[in-house]
């Protein structure tokens, strides 16, 4: 081999290995911004779940203030109800007791 045939063997290694390292570079650079756009994506997603995720336990805390609001009114309705059916008895009982003590009065004042 002479040497011109030498020089364009070793500049055709040279673009060879010049193309190679190129294309492995561009498959490198492509791998890391896959990478990047993957935990981007997973980021947003997990961001998602998790903001999703402290909405409905808002909500379930809402649920539950309304729910205690509820029983805590229902227990003063029943109260109240309940006070109102004693006090009713009450007098009823106390009308009976006084029907009966003024029966025997009047019994007697018209005889």
């Amino acid at each position: 081999m002479d040497e011109q045939q030498q020089r364009r063997i070793d500049e055709a290694a040279e673009q060879f290995a010049n193309a190679v390292r190129e294309s492995y570079r561009t498959v490198a650079e492509r791998s890391i911004s896959a990478q990047d756009l993957n935990a981007e994506m997973a980021e947003q997603f997990y961001n998602s779940v998790i903001e999703h995720l402290q909405s409905q336990v808002e909500g379930t805390r809402q649920l539950n203030r309304q729910l205690a609001d509820q029983r805590e009114r229902q227990q003063e309705a029943v109260h109240a109800l309940t006070q109102e059916a004693v006090s009713a008895y009450m007098d009823f009982i106390n009308s009976m007791l006084s029907f009966y003590q003024t029966a025997p009065q009047a019994a007697t004042r018209s005889a």
